[in-house]
């Protein structure tokens, strides 16, 4: 992702304009491809002036159709839906950039309740640090620390980090520190009277600011994530179920977006009607006919050598592979595809079993599992197993919890892995225990450079005061990422009651195990659900590529 700052006014009448502009004029010295991004506009963006001009001085007129989000009234009407607006145009507005100056509210726009707070949630989203603009005017240093320490804690309380503070028409006493400010954020004084130009001083501290990290990673935010990791290295993914319009839909997001290249099984004609009566465009993807004799008689010779074992003939495995599900499989075992996303309109089994009979499972795993990435409010956390394996043998929920640290790191969430069980250490005992103790210590041997903890319960797993009293010491306690239930029972249960009740947002099952990636989908699933599957799928790909050492190919049907 591009390096960024959000740049807004926390109060009325603080010079933003002028303010902003010095700020941008300095950063373009730093990064050459700096972008600047409103996040809301008041209204059609020809109307709004103020950012305009900041784009015209920033020699980005051209880029006036792209370079915003969504409108406030929008966001006003519907926040969730102009979130995702806006998160999605900034996303693809980034990637072409090094760096981004966001830009939220300037003096000229309206200012209504809760302005901070809706701020902090946006920047949050776009995984933006902040830097906030308030007013030395007339104020005392304890007066503008007092109002920097509350503009900080309203964001911070929506999880956006501040990495700087700006002083408009500061007080000649106030240089670059501001010793009573309780927040501890690094303070730009613009002083009163002077014309707004950035010094080297405070050009280092914009720099700083651009180059800090946000470590909050909100749904959100970490979706964005997902396309633009995507992106970066793009992959053949197929999808079967071409008569579903929600998969069209997606695809049609996908190839415009650049997200993967999308293969479609199914009649072309077809397809283009489709595509035609739902307004989408799917120019650019690969259909490829289920029927074609040639790709056909290739799939059935190899998927019968495959299961030779099983006794199957040419004929069964050419029946086998009529099949939409095994057909995509094999395109995937064949390297025709680097992955494959099916499951709106068939079983989960009708999309994995082909898998586990052809692609099967990486040498060092024992078994297929599963995993859900549950998207809290500020951070991501792994669950597993929770759709795949029923009651798992202590060597294979070693298995399970090793493949979920691995799709952690794969999804940038650093691995800490609690083994739940009902006892914490060894506060309990009984044959459930022994399984989990057993487990732990068999991950442990396999993966000495893993943080492992186990057994533990849920609660000293995720809070610091509770691990404290039931765990003293342990790296895992009290900031677990990976959570690695005992068996399919509790993980269902756990992650569905996390989920409804928390508000959580739960991304899979992400099948992990497989030599190359197959992912199932809801039968109940959204567009964006699709999207955000195809995503991880084609992460997946880039993973076990550069595992496997092998370079990504390309070919033409």
């Amino acid at each position: 992702m591009a390096k960024s700052l959000y740049f807004t006014a926390a109060e009325t009448g603080v010079g933003t304009r002028a303010i902003a502009q010095a700020c941008i004029e300095k950063l373009r010295e730093h990064y050459p491809h700096l972008g600047v991004f409103r996040t809301f506009t008041n209204g059609a963006i020809d109307a709004d002036e103020p950012f305009l001009s900041l784009l015209d001085s920033a020699g980005l007129a051209t880029e006036r159709d792209v370079a915003w989000g969504t409108t406030r009234q929008a966001y006003v009407a519907n926040e969730d839906a102009a979130m995702v607006t806006l998160v999605k145009r900034y996303t693809d507005y980034a990637a072409k950039h090094d760096a981004i100056f966001i830009v939220g509210l300037l003096d000229s726009d309206p200012i209504y309740p809760g302005m901070l707070a809706r701020t902090g949630r946006a920047a949050a989203n776009l995984g933006a640090t902040v830097v906030p603009v308030i007013s030395g005017s007339l104020r005392t240093l304890d007066e503008i620390s007092t109002a920097a320490h509350l503009t900080v804690k309203e964001m911070s309380q929506e999880h956006a980090p501040t990495s700087a503070i700006i002083v408009s028409d500061a007080p000649a006493e106030l240089t670059h520190s501001l010793p009573s400010d309780s927040s501890h954020r690094t303070i730009i004084a613009f002083a009163e009277g002077v014309q707004r130009s950035v010094d080297d001083a405070n050009a280092a501290i914009l720099v700083a600011a651009m180059e800090q990290e946000s470590h909050v990673v909100t749904p959100l935010s970490f979706t964005a994530g997902l396309i633009e990791r995507a992106r970066s290295l793009r992959q053949r993914i197929v999808l079967p179920e071409s008569d579903d319009d929600r998969v069209l839909t997606a695809a049609a997001e996908l190839i415009e977006r650049e997200v993967a290249d999308i293969i479609l099984l199914g009649d072309a004609d077809a397809v283009a009607q489709r595509a035609n009566a739902l307004d989408i465009d799917l120019s650019k993807a690969t259909v490829i006919s289920p029927e074609n004799p040639e790709l056909l008689e290739k799939y059935a010779t190899k998927f019968a050598q495959l299961r030779a074992k099983k006794g199957i003939s040419y004929e069964q495995a050419l029946e086998k592979v009529k099949d939409i599900s095994y057909f995509g499989t094999m395109m995937v075992y064949m390297d025709d595809a680097d992955g494959m996303v099916s499951g709106a309109a068939h079983t989960t089994a009708h999309t994995i079993v082909p898998s586990f009979q052809t692609i099967k499972t990486k040498p060092t795993v024992d078994l297929v599992s599963s995993c859900f990435l549950m998207l809290m409010e500020d951070r991501v956390y792994v669950y597993a197993d929770c759709a795949v394996t029923p009651n798992p043998t202590p060597a294979e929920l070693a298995s399970i919890a090793i493949s979920s640290a691995e799709t952690a790191q794969a999804f940038g969430v650093e691995p800490r892995i609690a083994m739940l069980s009902y006892s914490t250490g060894t506060s309990g005992k009984g044959p459930s225990v022994d399984a989990v103790v057993e487990a732990t210590k068999i991950a442990k041997e396999r993966r000495p450079d893993l943080l492992i903890e186990g057994p533990i319960q849920y609660d000293a797993a995720v809070n610091p005061a509770v691990a404290e009293k039931k765990l003293p010491g342990s790296p895992v306690a009290g900031r677990a990422t990976v959570f690695v239930f005992p068996d399919l029972n509790a993980g269902n249960i756990g992650y569905k009651a996390v989920q409804r009740s928390s508000g959580a947002v739960a991304v899979g099952p992400v099948l992990q195990g497989l030599n190359k990636p197959v992912n199932d989908l809801s039968r109940g699933a959204l567009v964006e659900d699709i999207v955000n599957t195809v995503a991880i799928t084609a992460i997946q790909a880039q993973v076990t590529q550069q595992t496997q050492g092998t370079a990504q190919t390309q070919r033409r049907f």
